[in-house]
């Protein structure tokens, strides 16, 4: 465990498990991300917890600003539910992408504007 002043809210988190407001279940298979059906949209400073799968191989989770500059990621272990909770605090729009390498397919495993992020 590590905390970070690049974070505000991951010294309180520390202390405390935030509920999240809303859960987000994503898949991936065969080198795709199936995201909910209605999309994710998430309000500012609200708690949500993402849950991801995978029903072959190792993937990553990566969730990226605009700028390509990663904000999180997870490791997607086959048979597992892999979870985090996280806070966005800044509106806008992020991409999702693979961050392990999973195979000849990787660097398609892009999704730009997956999630979107509202005041």
């Amino acid at each position: 465990m590590t905390l970070s002043p690049l974070i505000p809210w991951q010294n309180w988190l520390y202390w405390s498990t935030p509920t999240p407001t809303k859960e987000f279940h994503i898949s991936i298979s065969e080198y795709k991300f199936t995201l909910p059906s209605d999309g994710i949209t998430i309000k500012v400073g609200e708690p949500v917890k993402f849950v991801v799968t995978s029903s072959d191989v190792t993937y990553g989770f990566g969730v990226f600003y605009k700028s390509g500059r990663m904000l999180f990621q997870i490791q997607v272990l086959p048979g597992y539910s892999n979870e985090i909770i996280w806070i966005f605090d800044e509106a806008g729009t992020y991409t999702i992408r693979s961050t392990e390498y999973s195979g000849p397919e990787h660097p398609s495993m892009v999704l730009p504007d997956a999630i979107m992020v509202v005041p």
